[in-house]
């Protein structure tokens, strides 16, 4: 083992990114050889631009960057999942009670080329508001996106626990879990350049069995869990506990860092429908275009875990 730095991007501190802090303050990595340095991003799209640039080696970000990426005949891949499953409310003003009071208002999404921009087109379209009846605007990840909300300069946007309960807390009104019209949707996921990941299997593997062994003690030590959380985020401890639950009841977050290819192609079903100007995603493309598992394979194996690449 050589004691390498990795430098891992990071969109903003939110607590599914619990499985990698632990590892790091656990010193799993550090059994590894390796010395990994964090970097937040605040914003979708500067990471993804790091990781195409070299500037990072593993962003944990969108996959539906990387999907634009490979039919724009990049390199990134996804190469393991981080959030495979939703924990999103659909998060409005307190007089907005249903999802038909959206008509004519200000949707706040982290990004018009990422998922939340398509998940609230298809939830909408179910009551029959479509694109025109309503504004998108990019209103920043989920921190800033409460912070909109709180000033009203948006009336509704998706947040992820913790911040869904403190929206609810502050008097906005919860629509509901988003997993309730979309139970399957990769939000994000562990991505690389796959040029850099061939020329550094060795120590890519060693990351992801060490961050397999992080994520499987968040699923056992939940006070341990929320302390490390605490120590990122801004957040009371009660909240966490809440999130904790979220992400570990429901799998949300996975103990073996497995992606879903069932939500993999929800997204590529999305961008298939909302977006065909300006990505093309053939009809008969599958999932495993946008994929490279064999590091996960290896890690798994490293980590002592039963193999489960895709499901």
């Amino acid at each position: 083992m050589d004691g390498r730095t990795l430098h891992v991007g990071l969109v903003v501190p939110a607590f599914f990114y619990v499985p990698y802090w632990a590892a790091h303050d656990l010193g799993l990595y550090r059994k590894q050889g390796l010395n990994v340095e964090f970097v937040v991003f605040g914003g979708i799209d500067p990471l993804t631009k790091a990781l195409k640039d070299g500037t990072i080696d593993v962003g944990i970000g969108s996959p539906e960057h990387v999907i634009h990426d490979v039919e724009a005949g990049g390199d990134l891949r996804m190469i393991a999942g981080n959030v495979n499953r939703l924990t999103h409310s659909l998060i409005a003003q307190p007089e907005i009670k249903r999802l038909e009071d959206l008509r004519g208002k200000t949707i706040g999404v982290s990004a018009l080329s990422a998922g939340t921009s398509s998940l609230f087109t298809d939830i909408l379209e179910r009551v029959g508001l479509h694109p025109g009846d309503y504004h998108v605007v990019e209103a920043g990840v989920v921190p800033p996106r409460h912070d909109r909300l709180l000033e009203r300069s948006i009336d509704a946007a998706m947040q992820t626990d913790p911040h869904n309960y403190l929206a609810e807390d502050a008097g906005f009104t919860n629509l509901g879990p988003v997993s309730d019209w979309i139970p399957y949707f990769q939000f994000t996921s562990v991505n690389v350049n796959r040029t850099w990941a061939g020329e550094n299997e060795d120590a890519l593997v060693r990351f992801l069995a060490a961050s397999i062994q992080g994520s499987q003690w968040m699923f056992k030590n939940q006070q341990s869990v929320v302390e490390v959380a605490a120590q990122r985020m801004d957040v009371d401890q009660r909240y966490l506990e809440r999130a904790w639950k979220d992400h570990v009841s429901g799998f949300a977050v996975p103990i073996d860092l497995r992606l879903e290819a069932r939500s993999i192609e929800t997204a590529l079903e999305m961008i298939r429908r909302d977006r065909p100007t300006s990505v093309q995603v053939s009809g008969d493309a599958s999932f495993a275009k946008y994929v490279d598992t064999r590091y996960l394979r290896e890690a798994q194996q490293v980590a002592g875990v039963d193999e489960a690449l895709v499901t």
